[in-house]
């Protein structure tokens, strides 16, 4: 039986709202800065629990984000939690901040909340998802899903990201 990705990718999207409305993390987030909402939510391309947040703000440091990390886990909407300091190192991919990884079972799927805490949005990044954002239609979107389905279930290591540009900038 053949999965419609679509549909999936959307039940995923709607699930996601529900877990975000349920532990009201975006309200409880935006006293620490503005926060955007990013990745495959953001684009409505979701295959699985993962939704990337973005705290902004100038003043983070290192003893802050141990502070909201703290919150979080005395909040106990989450069972899980990850903590990286990645403002010294670089790592392809990622931005410059402080990483806060929350994990929770929800509706029967495994969700993993990524949170960057950041003092501004990195400009290719945010050039790129505006560039798939102008670009996404209904083909090319059904092509994205179809494809990291297929990366998902071939335990391929290809970034969704990856993908994304594979099909929007090789039309």
């Amino acid at each position: 039986m053949k999965i419609n990705l679509l549909e999936l990718s959307n039940s995923l999207h709607t699930d996601a709202d529900i877990l975000l409305r349920k532990t009201e993390l975006v309200k409880k987030l935006s006293k620490y800065g503005e926060v955007l909402i990013g990745g495959s939510y953001d684009l409505d391309l979701m295959m699985d629990g993962d939704i990337d947040l973005f705290i902004m703000n100038k003043k983070i440091n290192k003893q802050k984000s141990v502070d909201i990390l703290q919150d979080l886990i005395l909040q106990n909407d989450f069972n899980g939690y990850l903590y990286y300091d990645w403002t010294k190192r670089k790592h392809e991919g990622f931005p410059k901040g402080y990483y806060i990884g929350l994990k929770t079972d929800f509706k029967e799927r495994k969700w993993k909340v990524d949170i960057w805490l950041v003092k501004e949005i990195y400009k290719p990044s945010e050039e790129l998802m505006n560039f798939i954002k102008f670009n996404l239609n209904e083909k090319n979107k059904k092509i994205i899903l179809d494809l990291k389905y297929e990366a998902k279930t071939s335990n391929s290591n290809l970034r969704s990201v990856d993908i994304y540009k594979k099909v929007l900038y090789e039309k």
